[in-house]
């Protein structure tokens, strides 16, 4: 052993471009943002793995079988996938041991931030950091098989932008790439206040491009184009096209019904008061939105969001990623 306890921290994430269609072959730029996910672990005396978190729900594992503390029904659901990164590190180390871990999220949870890929990357550098210095590309893999008990087809993108933090370029086909670019952007993520389930608007669109291949071949094209052209404008500067871009990416998300009537009367306020850009972020259904805008008409804009009972939260792109303690 290393030490007896230990902390890590990991980003949230919010996708600029792309989302859906990625799983098809087309590109997504993701970002992580600066908002946490802090992971506190701490060896106990017992053989149980006990996590509470902000959120308000408590729980606890002895040899695998989970005990409801405190929470609701789908208190299991949202701390298994911290357990299972606690038990594949414990694994990996050969190591049977008690551990209790305390979650402290800046994101909402199920909003489409990310919140359960960046548990998972802080959760397996927290507890690797008791026995060395993690690695961050072992954190990263190890934390994606733990996130997969959540998300079963993730692509891997959001724990590898919670690691690494930045902007990433993304395929299936050509994997990660990072944007070599430090630039800020002005952004505004906005909650909706509906939850959604990731797997079920997955599955909707897996059946509205089966029931329309050949216009669902069409988007996924224009899909691709624009977000390669929102790389060219993310390196160049060129916030104008970008929000441009972000319009066109949300028009394509409502043609494919992941939008919801929340998500586009958040587009029509935002319009309005001068934004540059808005769209969805993440797999819709409610969830977030993320918006560009001016910097001079950042306030302005909160303002009337929240005048209109959404919540705003204004983010900076984060470029630290994982940080241990």
């Amino acid at each position: 052993m290393r030490k007896t306890s230990a902390k890590a921290s990991a980003p949230a994430k919010i996708i600029l471009f792309g989302e859906h269609f990625v799983v098809y072959g087309s590109h997504a730029i993701m970002a992580a943002i600066n908002r946490r996910i802090h992971v506190a672990v701490f060896l106990n005396k017992t053989q149980t793995i006990n996590i509470t978190s902000n959120l308000g729900i408590i729980g606890s594992y002895t040899d695998s079988k989970f005990n409801l503390i405190k929470g609701g029904k789908n208190t299991k659901e949202i701390l298994d996938p911290v357990y299972k990164s606690a038990v594949n590190v414990l694994s990996e180390r050969k190591q049977n041991l008690g551990i209790d871990i305390n979650v402290v999220s800046e994101v909402p949870h199920g909003v489409g931030l990310g919140s359960s890929a960046a548990c998972c990357v802080a959760t397996v550098a927290a507890v690797d950091s008791l026995f060395h210095k993690p690695d961050k590309l072992w954190v990263c893999s190890k934390a994606i098989e733990s996130e997969q008990t959540v998300h079963k087809d993730s692509s891997g993108g959001d724990c590898y932008i919670s690691t690494f933090g930045g902007l990433i370029y993304y395929s299936k086909i050509k994997g990660f790439k990072t944007i070599e670019t430090t630039r800020d952007l002005s952004l505004i993520i906005v909650n909706t206040g509906i939850k959604h389930r990731t797997g079920d608007l997955v599955s909707s669109v897996k059946k509205f491009k089966n029931d329309n291949r050949s216009l669902f071949k069409d988007l996924s094209s224009c899909a691709d184009n624009i977000c390669q052209d929102a790389l060219t404008a993310i390196n160049i500067g060129d916030e104008k096209k970008l929000g441009k871009l972000m319009n066109e990416n949300h028009t394509l998300l409502q043609q494919i019904r992941v939008s919801h009537k929340k998500n586009d009367q958040i587009v029509r306020i935002c319009f309005k008061n001068g934004a540059l850009g808005v769209k969805l972020t993440g797999a819709g259904g409610g969830g977030s939105m993320v918006v560009l805008t001016p910097k001079e008409d950042k306030i302005k804009l909160t303002s009337e969001i929240e005048r209109n009972s959404y919540e705003c939260v204004p983010v900076k792109i984060d470029y630290d990623g994982l940080v241990i303690y």
